[in-house]
């Protein structure tokens, strides 16, 4: 009798086993980010080498919050390594004259030369930014650290012009005049990795370095920027599909360190390995020898895996004609309106993103009125300010931004397009999450940021480092 009653116990012990995961599962796939859900991290694993990323990129515009890597653990994690930084020399000439009326103006000219990829020193050390606690509501300094170069496109992005980059506690003329060329002279700073140089003729490698596509189009560009980066500098070439969303929107091409194939066989013995932080910079990623294939994830969402090969990155990520066009066209729409030229404007996209992260209970925290507002004082002090607003939150976004100023809102566009004109302005106001991450990087101009992206002690908190900095660059400016 002891020995059914047993039996029964044992049964019944399972089925509720089996019964409360199904109800884990269940729940848990009603939380968090879309990407981060159970489900979708399982398919991710098991679509092992053939996936596209195609079903992982929405049509709504602005749907990629900075995510949680599936294998992070907060507390088994050890924070990224600090780097020695060494701060990129730049150099420029100003020409400043004075006018005989009341105000004055600031010119400055010159010819900008680029490093040649060749000539790369090793990439030993990092730039280094200031550390200060996010909580503490500093002014904000911009770093001497110089922007990465412009790329040459034959499209309205080809017209930006660069124009002074003041900070706030600046005291700045109340017109500032930009010039048509611009002297800046710049060496790229050195970082933790080292590569050999793109120009140098290599046999097809041996071993590889493989993408894991999840979450949507700003995830996306990071998985793309970092396993890039990270084959460079094992000297090895980065694998991506045919088919994969990254290269339906931007023109691929082949190099010393991409592939474009077609099956992606070349990763089908692929060893994985995952972050320590999905939006800090973990360099036991980089760790091994480069004499097997390698997939890298899950989200690499930090600029210090791919510093050394930004030139190259820049070169890689050109919009495809179509997308390009339509941004070109929705520019110079709002030009017509004004009845100017992209000459005698300066063009500041500004990126609002709202929508899902607010009030998330994962520990999103969406940019304020009060940072829309000091961010657009800044760029007011630029000649002839034209700002483009991006949005999944058209009803709020007209509301709370400043019209002290010229001002245009665009709807109805797809992500990538939405992308593409912000990328054309000549600056960017971003406000959280990778997708603006990304619209400011690919402008290339001056970008400010919102600091607090992250509630304290959340969980999205801890996929960062202590001072956000392996994830903002350095050299752009927090508000």
């Amino acid at each position: 009798m002891n020995k059914k009653r047993y039996f029964a116990c044992v049964v019944a012990s399972f089925f509720a086993t089996i019964a409360a995961l199904f109800t884990l599962l269940s729940v848990s796939q009603g939380m968090g980010p879309n990407h981060f859900k159970p489900i979708r991290i399982i398919n991710v694993i098991l679509q092992s080498n053939q996936a596209s990323s195609d079903e992982y990129l929405p049509v709504n515009s602005f749907r990629d919050p900075p995510p949680v890597s599936p294998d992070f653990t907060a507390k088994n994690a050890s924070s990224p390594t600090s780097l020695s930084a060494s701060s990129s020399s730049s150099s420029s000439s100003k020409a400043v004259s004075t006018s005989s009326k009341k105000e004055s103006t600031i010119s400055s000219s010159s010819t900008r030369t680029t490093t040649s990829s060749s000539s790369r020193p090793p990439l030993s050390s990092l730039p280094k930014s200031s550390s200060a606690n996010p909580n503490q509501k500093s002014s904000s300094k911009t770093s001497t650290t110089a922007a990465p170069l412009k790329s040459t496109t034959t499209s309205l992005s080809t017209s930006k012009r660069a124009s002074t980059s003041p900070t706030l506690a600046s005291k700045l003329p109340s017109t500032i005049k930009k010039a048509a060329t611009k002297a800046v002279t710049t060496t790229p700073p050195s970082t933790h990795l080292s590569i050999a140089s793109p120009s140098t003729t290599r046999s097809p490698s041996a071993s590889y370095i493989c993408p894991t596509f999840t979450g949507r189009l700003g995830n996306n560009l990071f998985q793309f920027a970092s396993g890039y980066g990270i084959a460079a500098s094992k000297n090895v070439q980065f694998v991506i599909g045919e088919g994969d969303n990254i290269n339906k929107i931007f023109k691929l091409k082949a190099d010393n360190h991409l592939i474009v194939s077609k099956t992606r066989r070349e990763c089908a013995a692929a060893k994985f390995r995952g972050e320590g932080r999905a939006s800090g910079f973990d360099p036991n990623v980089l760790k091994f020898k480069a004499d097997t294939t390698h997939r890298v994830g899950n989200f690499l969402q930090s600029w210090k895996y791919f510093h050394n090969v930004s030139s190259d990155i820049r070169g890689q990520l050109k919009f495809r004609d179509h997308i390009q066009t339509k941004a070109d066209s929705t520019i110079n729409g709002f030009l017509k309106k004004y009845n100017t030229t992209r000459e005698n404007v300066t063009v500041i996209g500004i990126h609002v993103r709202r929508g899902d992260m607010v009030n998330h209970g994962f520990g999103y925290q969406v940019a304020t009125k009060e940072y829309f507002e000091k961010a657009v004082a800044l760029f007011n002090n630029y000649s002839s300010p034209l700002f483009v607003v991006c949005t999944n939150d058209l009803a709020w976004s007209k509301a709370n931004i400043p019209k002290s100023s010229k001002v245009e809102f665009v709807s109805g566009n797809s992500p990538e397009v939405d992308m593409a004109v912000m990328a054309s302005c000549d600056h960017v106001i971003t406000s959280v999450g990778s997708y603006g991450w990304w619209a400011g990087w690919l402008s290339n101009g001056t970008v400010t940021y919102y600091k607090w992206p992250a509630r304290e002690g959340s969980g999205l908190r801890s996929a960062y480092s202590s001072d956000y900095m392996d994830y903002f660059y350095p050299h752009w400016i927090g508000l």
